[in-house]
């Protein structure tokens, strides 16, 4: 009877070994299959940190490039000012011409030349009817003379 107690004591031994490792080996695969998930997002999360600073470093470098055309473009207009209203000014009896003489000739003289015409309005007594007085068509009323 010893020896069937012993036998019986083994058997459920390993059974509940067997579950047991079972179950172990599962927490085992769970936490290796969590931990390389892990390490996965943190690949991630230093991937898009490396982007953001890329991102964040190419908005840098516009923004420079956008202060710098500013102040270009600044310059120009600061430059242009003093060449066009500023110099002008002090020379306003100076007469600028981009035209050649005998062109800018031609033109004053035609100028006094030409005779203004002006329009004649005449006065309009009632709004212009967009129908005619008249029934037409479909809608004229049709004069049938009966027979008596």
């Amino acid at each position: 009877m010893d020896l069937t107690f012993a036998l019986a004591g083994l058997a459920v031994g390993l059974i509940v070994g067997a579950i047991l490792a079972r179950l172990y080996s599962l927490k085992q695969f769970n936490s290796h299959k969590l931990q390389q998930e892990l390490d996965a997002s943190r690949q991630q999360l230093s991937q898009y940190r490396q982007d953001v600073s890329q991102h964040l470093d190419v908005t840098n470098q516009l923004m420079t490039q956008l202060q710098d055309n500013y102040s270009r473009i600044a310059r120009h207009v600061q430059q242009s000012k003093m060449q066009l209203v500023e110099q002008p000014a002090a020379t306003k009896n100076s007469d600028l011409n981009y035209l050649s003489t005998d062109t800018a000739a031609h033109i004053k003289q035609s100028l006094h030349q030409i005779d203004e015409k002006r329009r004649v309005y005449s006065a309009i007594d009632e709004q212009p009817r967009d129908y005619s007085g008249e029934a037409s068509g479909l809608i004229k009323e049709r004069k049938v003379s009966k027979p008596e």
